[in-house]
């Protein structure tokens, strides 16, 4: 298997905006690796770049999530990636820097994952999962290790991911402002990731909820 520098994971459902975000990906970072991962029922024709098709986990109960769809399809997708650094994104979401990469390579420490700060800080245990850029063996570590959510209590999945990785994954049960700098490097959403979300851009009532409420 050759062995990338780069790699692009995409994880979620085709979205409208699947293909375009994949050709704008093979035009920015031509020699990167790039891979789909998406569930059986989905219907990926035209989408040029390596596919990984899962049966969907079963939904939880009483608490319904899409945590277990992220943990299985960002696990299925490592599985079959040769990349050193790898950027794991939605798949309705284009990050446009197309210096993203050195972005990371020259500022983050290679033991920590970057991420964006869509509303990484508001509350204990975190981490926005619009995207996780990292070294591939941290992400195999994040997400491989990461429990499966069984559905008994409620919380969002940026908070259950941060709250599991340091304190199941990595045992540490300091303060949460005192470590989340120890395991994450945050950077800016519109300035460094350069983030365009599908689903505020269709829909401009929650645009401008958005820009009027933003969770910094």
């Amino acid at each position: 298997m050759v062995e990338h520098e780069l790699g692009i994971l995409l994880q979620g459902r085709v979205s409208n905006w699947t293909n375009d975000i994949i050709n704008e990906y093979k035009k920015i970072f031509p020699s990167a690796e790039i891979v789909f991962s998406t569930w059986s029922d989905e219907t990926h024709k035209d989408i040029d770049c390596k596919i990984v098709r899962s049966e969907k986990p079963p939904r939880t109960h009483p608490h319904d999530s899409n945590i277990n769809f992220q943990i299985i399809g960002c696990r299925e997708g490592l599985k079959i990636m040769n990349s050193k650094i790898v950027l794991k994104c939605r798949s309705d979401i284009f990050i446009h820097n197309k210096n993203i990469f050195n972005i990371f390579k020259e500022n983050c420490p290679p033991e920590k994952i970057m991420t964006d700060n869509w509303g990484t800080f508001s509350s204990d245990y975190r981490v926005s999962d619009f995207c996780l850029l990292g070294r591939k063996k941290v992400l195999d570590e994040f997400w491989n290790k990461m429990p499966l959510y069984d559905g008994s209590y409620p919380i969002p999945p940026e908070s259950y991911f941060g709250k599991m990785y340091v304190t199941k994954i990595k045992n540490d049960n300091r303060l949460w402002k005192e470590i989340v700098n120890d395991y994450f490097y945050v950077r800016d959403y519109h300035l460094d990731f350069q983030i365009e979300w599908e689903k505020i851009s269709t829909d401009d009532e929650k645009a401008l909820w958005y820009e009027e409420n933003p969770i910094f």
